[in-house]
């Protein structure tokens, strides 16, 4: 089996990636997909020369059993607080399990012990995307680099190496 490295950062830790556009659907006729890099997320093309079906997602979920706190982004008094558990995790969003209700849309911000690291990692602003029976999806859309960092070398940690 063949691994697809990523050109920017060296990692096989890259996934195919949702084809979107007139080019990228031409590109499929050849065999010529688009790839993400799970850790640094650069978006990149290359001959497969075998027909692949188009992902649904750019990034892929690591199974995870972080303990979560989200608030509400509008919030001044910082007292509404939804304890859950974080299930599973990519760079750009994860799943929680919780029994309290957020709003689909709604802004957050996340807290997530996870247990490489002994302080938290700070999500300062995560959107509510989906909403399940046990919990909720979040689409990050805001954290500092040093938290971005943090994640990244948990995933480069679970991530498989992806073979072709």
């Amino acid at each position: 089996m063949h691994t697809q490295n990523c050109p920017k950062c060296g990692t096989a830790k890259t996934k195919l990636a949702p084809r979107s556009g007139v080019t990228d659907r031409l590109l499929g006729t050849l065999t010529i997909y688009p790839f993400r890099c799970q850790l640094c997320t650069h978006r990149f093309t290359t001959f497969l020369g075998k027909l692949k079906t188009n992902p649904r997602r750019n990034y892929e979920r690591v199974p995870v059993q972080y303990s979560a706190q989200v608030r509400p982004v509008h919030d001044p008094t910082r007292r509404i607080v939804v304890e859950g558990t974080m299930v599973n995790l990519s760079l750009r969003g994860c799943r929680i399990r919780t029994s309290q209700r957020l709003p689909m849309g709604c802004h957050v911000m996340l807290e997530l012990q996870s247990g490489e690291y002994d302080l938290p990692i700070m999500i300062d602003e995560a959107i509510v995307r989906a909403r399940f029976t046990d919990g909720v999806g979040l689409r990050f859309s805001s954290f500092l680099r040093s938290e971005e960092s943090r994640l990244r070398r948990i995933l480069d940690l679970r991530l498989p190496d992806h073979a072709i």
